[in-house]
């Protein structure tokens, strides 16, 4: 039985150190092709200015040969796009990795140099310490920092970021609070983030808000340009002019042609004086109606563009509350209205 659980334990071993040695296993020709293609890429790119697609090619290298020289090249390149924290893993990681006696001497000077850019960053990362108000008590926040979920045992502790800016945000199961601030190389900095109520909490009943008594305000004086009296008015004395000018035109024309009749070579004796005298009339007549006609146009005219001040639109008023009609007599005209 002793030997036979000594043959497992033996197996379990081998098979664990077979594993081991398949996970250490150096690249293939393929890989190691692909990362010297993807290492110069990535040159090529940063000689360019363009640093995200630079450190994602040497992120990509550095994951197939796993060696200093390629991750140095990912610590430079994520300083110089401000990921310092990410830097100083990337470093961390470097440090990590043991040194063979056969390896060439560019990983020894690779290590070297990632040391001196360790040291290059000592200070430079800054800090946040959050600090919470309002939770209420027993409420555990849930506090992430750019969408990413910060332990409870850190909350109130200096955590370190990358230069920029940030978003904090907390809740709990009653209330929320979200803070944005922007940090410098350096810099430490305490960020105060306010819960606010967003449910009452358990056995608290909140009261429908009493909503303030709606003051009703007049309506404010508008100027409308809509007919008035005044226009109609106006409209009303002038077709009661036109039509009184046009019946005195007519018979001023008309005791014209009788003059005419009983005039011999434009002499009128007496007999005709009367006649003379009616188309004299009459033409004054015609020539005052059409004339009370054009003032009556030009008033509705008028009272249309000035307009009048309301509060309320009016009724309008209409022709038939005017009443003016054109009267004539013998040898004489006129006009005859109620407003």
């Amino acid at each position: 039985m002793a030997s036979e659980r000594q043959w497992i334990a033996a197996a379990l071993v081998g098979a664990s150190l077979s594993l081991a040695a398949v996970a250490q296993a150096d690249p293939s020709a393929a890989d190691r092709e692909t990362a010297r293609s993807l290492m110069q890429e990535a040159r090529n790119l940063r000689d360019k200015g363009d640093m995200p697609g630079a450190l994602r090619r040497f992120q990509a290298a550095d994951a197939i040969m796993h060696v200093p020289t390629t991750g140095l090249e990912v610590a430079r390149a994520q300083v110089a796009l401000g990921l310092l924290v990410e830097a100083r893993d990337t470093i961390a990681g470097i440090r990590q990795t043991t040194a063979k006696p056969n390896e060439p001497p560019q990983f020894k000077e690779a290590r070297a140099n990632a040391d001196k850019l360790e040291a290059s960053l000592e200070g430079r990362v800054p800090a946040i310490t959050i600090v919470l108000h309002g939770a209420a008590a027993g409420d555990q926040a849930a506090v992430t920092v750019d969408e990413v979920p910060l332990s409870a045992e850190v909350v109130g502790l200096p955590r370190r970021v990358d230069p920029g800016h940030h978003v904090i945000v907390a809740k709990t199961a009653h209330a929320e609070g979200k803070q944005e601030i922007d940090v410098t190389e350096g810099q430490q900095q305490e960020v105060q983030v306010t819960l606010v109520a967003t449910e009452p909490a358990p056995g608290v009943v909140e009261s429908a808000p009493q909503s303030p008594p709606v003051e009703e305000t007049p309506p404010s004086p508008t100027t409308s340009h809509g007919p008035t009296a005044l226009t109609w008015a106006g409209v009303a004395l002038a077709g009661a002019g036109v039509a009184v000018g046009t019946v005195a035109g007519v018979l001023s024309m008309s005791k014209k042609s009788l003059l005419e009749s009983e005039c011999t070579d434009h002499i009128c004796g007496p007999s005709s004086d009367g006649t003379y005298n009616s188309a004299n009339t009459f033409a004054t007549m015609s020539t005052i109606a059409f004339a009370a006609a054009g003032a009556g146009a030009a008033v509705a005219v008028v009272s249309l563009i000035v307009g009048h001040s309301t509060v309320s639109a009016p009724a309008a008023q209409t022709p038939e509350a005017l009443r003016i009609t054109p009267w004539m007599g013998l040898g004489t005209a006129g006009l005859r209205g109620a407003f």
